[in-house]
């Protein structure tokens, strides 16, 4: 999945080379996107899980040439395969009232707070983004007893860091799209992390002054 990844990576930065439907956007000093796309659990934290969904949120702000300040905002889930999901996160008062057949499924969400570099390179330009933050793993259980559907949560927060990049491709002069590549890594008991995979829409505001 890495190397398809980076397949689409790639062919999402040559195709504007090749086009002239691309707007030359001239640059702005912030902007605001919204996307979404699959993640897919990597390391010990894969084990038992399938690719889930992602949403993401992302503000940057230039402060300098090529230089931004970035946060992401993101809110992944992972289905968990029957039987494979981690018992240990619940007390044996939560499990047997949950009944004998429990299914679950994994949250990840969180925020980072970084730097991007950003290449001026028209009509598509290239990024690279960092960043320290937090994480917060939700696991929730569920069990139906005598056709009742209960619930159980466990929850864990953490230090986590964010490392990735992309390309911007803008079509006109404040609507564009980002294709990106990110790895995240929690930093708690289970060495949870994962590679969000995101399509998003940028909108580019404020405007730059000349000189």
């Amino acid at each position: 999945m890495k190397k398809i990844a980076l397949t689409m990576l790639a062919a999402a930065i040559t195709l504007p080379a090749t086009g002239e439907c691309f707007a030359q956007a001239p640059e702005k000093r912030m902007s605001i996107s919204l996307g979404g796309g699959r993640s897919i659990p990597t390391g010990d934290f894969a084990d038992g899980k399938t690719r889930g969904s992602l949403f993401l949120l992302g503000v940057t702000v230039r402060v300098a040439e090529s230089v931004h300040l970035a946060f992401n905002g993101y809110d992944n889930l992972f289905s968990i395969e029957r039987g494979q999901h981690d018992r240990d996160r619940l007390s044996d008062e939560a499990l047997q009232r949950l009944g004998p057949h429990v299914d679950a499924n994994v949250s990840l969400e969180g925020g980072n707070f970084g730097l991007m570099y950003k290449t001026t390179t028209s009509p598509a330009a290239v990024y690279g983004v960092g960043g320290i933050g937090y994480s917060r793993v939700i696991d929730r259980f569920f069990g139906t007893v005598h056709d009742t559907k209960l619930t159980a949560f466990s929850t864990e927060t953490s230090f986590s860091i964010l490392l990735g990049g992309g390309v911007h491709v803008p079509m006109t002069s404040t609507v564009g799209l980002a294709l990106d590549v990110r790895y995240i890594r929690a930093f708690n008991d289970r060495n949870v992390q994962w590679m969000p995979v995101a399509l998003s829409i940028v909108f580019s505001f404020w405007k730059m002054e000349p000189g």
